[in-house]
């Protein structure tokens, strides 16, 4: 099952070269890994840029000058004052 975090996502791309790059792979089998490779990197590039959206978000509270301000609950970053109060 796949994992939520980026380093997996990383070792998922890294195990897809290695298929690449078998020796012994048949031209229909190189065929299928390449279209999975296809969709495999475009899921990738959308997993990246959210991360990047997010890290941008983490960033701007880091940096904001209302400590108090929140950003949008889909960003999945709070303040740290937000997350004092479900303790």
């Amino acid at each position: 099952m796949a994992s939520n975090k980026l380093e997996d996502l990383n070792d998922m791309l890294f195990n897809q070269l290695v298929r690449l790059d078998k020796d012994d792979i048949s031209d229909d089998e190189l065929k299928k890994e390449i279209n999975r490779s296809h969709a495999m990197t475009g899921v990738a590039h959308t997993i990246i840029d959210n991360a990047r959206v997010v890290l941008s978000a983490a960033k701007f509270m880091d940096n904001r000058i209302d400590p108090n301000s929140n950003l949008p609950h889909m960003i999945g970053v709070e303040a740290p004052h937000d997350a004092k109060k479900k303790q």
